[in-house]
């Protein structure tokens, strides 16, 4: 009866997990459909919305709770996206939206980046080791 009751509770930490997972999956395509506004903005207005709300996403992606493996690395990693963010906002409010955009570039590479800490790995680094 024991085992049952431990296999229970594993289960149920598993999904809320999983469940924490999947929101901070949904939050992160949010964040990267706000990056797309941003890019194709045709205005100061739209540009400086677009990165207001990415900021609000990338702020609340902070609470989630990252593999304990790449934690630190992911929280710097929002911590970077969250600066180049307040730069481009800075540019737009002086006036500077050229500019903004330009600086907003980066968050895209750190995107690249930061997400390669979180794939799961290949078939042959599996098999072989990396």
């Amino acid at each position: 009866m024991r085992y049952i009751a431990v296999l229970l509770v594993l289960m149920c930490s598993h999904m809320g997990l999983a469940q924490e997972g999947s929101e901070l999956n949904q939050t992160m395509k949010k964040m990267g459909h706000q990056y797309k506004l941003a890019v194709k903005s045709s205005s100061t207005e739209e540009l400086q919305t677009a990165l207001v709300k990415m900021k609000t996403l990338a702020e609340s992606s902070k609470n989630f709770h990252f593999k304990a493996d790449v934690a630190k690395q992911s929280q710097q990693g929002l911590d970077k996206v969250i600066n180049t963010i307040d730069s481009a906002l800075s540019d737009i409010n002086q006036g500077q939206p050229d500019k903004a955009r330009a600086r907003i570039a980066k968050i895209d590479e750190l995107r690249k980046h930061y997400h390669e800490l979180h794939e799961p790995p290949s078939f042959w680094e599996l098999l072989f080791g990396s």
